[in-house]
């Protein structure tokens, strides 16, 4: 009896030091409201200035550090833009290094998207104009400077661009940016007692113990009562998401990288890799307070533990608190949509590749990146069929071009799940079909590979050039 009663102190004990001890993200009463990116859209010409720069923000604590964004913020603003648009870019490298930038997703040529052809020099600026040719999708603005691509984004080199379409406009669909549309993006960080990131640039992959979504460490964000729009951009260097509500409720997915799912698709949870995006709807047409978590809901002692031995588990889960208030909406029944452009599995295939990772050693087929090696040279309106495998799970994109995915591990994608992707979570065998809709050159090319930026940078990238 004696032996029992001391372990119950012991873990009383254990608990209360657990709570003086927790980060304050942790207990509900201090979390901070969610900041949303200003929005900057294309209208009227009106050109969309994007300058990079050293500024400074309170990642923990009230504690202001240096960081890096765009146009004097940390992070970037979110850029929409329409289909039929043609965007005045204006790109300025504020800082101290050189920085070469590309639009993941966007469609259009090499000599227009940037990337690692076009680095900027400290104080050079470049103002391409942009055609906006494709349908609605998230896509994200970064940093791809070679062999520095994941130390830029990592301090805050990251936006998003969101394309809109006559169809997507007139959706049955939350659209107000910022009252029922939130752009969220999520990074995993190393934080010292400062305040300060920590990085260290020779580490084979990265993870932070704190999670941060628009710079903030389990935000909460007041919205009217509905149903809300997620845009969800994993911009963390490494790490994948298994994302869901702690109180295991449906969402809709409706949208993944570059378009519209066919139908809406509910489930209670989803993945999202390094650099994926993903659009959820979220029901709070009824209900108290919801948390969209990553992993699976904690108890007061699963957080306990983490204090003494986190495994490289975050320390809070949350990425997101959602308070809804006010009256039911009127307009409360489920969103609906219906888009012409749906993807299809294209059957005319040019040509079958096969591309391994080895996603500890930074390599593609055995090989590390070489400036002057052209891996794939594609034909301009071909399709190809790339067959993806990986030494361990990590994360694959395509700069520049678009694919579905036909099979992973030989199991062929539903037709009412089939969305054009740029980016994807490798766990196993990948098949996908590649549509080269968009030139390049040997001076401008694209690039594929890892999408986890430490193994970018180790060389685990290639070229590609469309012609």
């Amino acid at each position: 009896m004696e032996n029992y009663s001391r372990r119950r102190l012991f873990k009383k004990t254990l608990i209360a030091t657990a709570l003086v001890a927790t980060p304050a993200p942790l207990l509900a009463a201090s979390r901070q409201p969610l900041v949303i990116p200003p929005l900057l859209e294309s209208r009227r010409g009106r050109p969309v200035i994007l300058s990079t720069e050293s500024t400074q923000t309170a990642l923990i604590d009230g504690k202001l550090v240096e960081v890096w964004g765009f146009n004097g913020r940390y992070l970037g603003p979110t850029v929409r833009v329409k289909q039929g648009d043609f965007v005045k870019l204006n790109y300025r490298n504020n800082l101290t290094q050189l920085v070469a930038l590309n639009i993941q997703g966007l469609q259009t040529s090499g000599e227009l998207l940037g990337s690692i052809g076009h680095s900027l020099k400290p104080g050079e600026g470049w103002a391409p104009i942009v055609p906006i040719t494709q349908s609605a999708g998230t896509c994200y603005y970064h940093s791809c400077t070679l062999a520095s691509s994941a130390y830029q984004n990592y301090r805050g080199l990251v936006g998003m661009w969101i394309i809109d379409d006559d169809e997507s406009r007139k959706a049955n669909l939350p659209n107000k940016y910022g009252v029922n549309d939130i752009p969220l993006i999520l990074q995993d960080q190393r934080i010292n007692s400062a305040g300060t990131q920590l990085f260290q640039q020779n580490e084979p992959h990265f993870y932070g113990e704190r999670l941060f979504v628009n710079g903030q460490e389990a935000p909460y964000l007041n919205i009217p009562r509905g149903w809300v729009r997620l845009r969800i951009l994993n911009a963390s260097l490494s790490r994948g998401y298994d994302l869901r509500m702690d109180d295991e409720r449906d969402v809709l997915i409706i949208a993944q990288d570059q378009g519209f799912l066919p139908q809406s698709k509910t489930v209670k949870q989803f993945f999202v890799g390094p650099g994926e995006r993903v659009e959820i709807l979220v029901d709070l047409n009824e209900g108290e307070n919801v948390s969209l978590i990553v992993g699976t809901k904690r108890g007061l002692l699963d957080k306990a533990k983490l204090l003494f031995n986190s495994n490289g588990e975050l320390a809070d889960n949350t990425v997101l608190e959602l308070r809804p208030e006010g009256l039911l909406s009127v307009f409360n029944g489920k969103p609906s949509f219906q888009f012409s452009e749906a993807a299809v599995l294209p059957t005319q295939i040019k040509q079958e590749r096969s591309f391994h990772l080895d996603a500890t050693n930074g390599m593609i087929n055995q090989k590390r990146f070489d400036p002057r090696r052209i891996d794939v040279n594609a034909k301009q309106g071909s399709v190809e069929r790339w067959t993806i495998s990986s030494s361990i799970p990590t994360g694959f994109r395509i700069q520049g071009a678009r694919f579905v995915i036909e099979s992973i591990d030989d199991k062929a994608t539903d037709a009412a799940e089939l969305v054009w992707k740029d980016t994807v979570w490798i766990n196993g065998k990948v098949r996908i079909l590649v549509k080269f809709d968009n030139l390049s050159s040997n001076t401008q090319p694209f690039i594929f590979g890892s999408s986890d930026l430490m193994q970018a940078d180790k060389g685990a990238i290639g070229l590609i050039v469309v012609q």
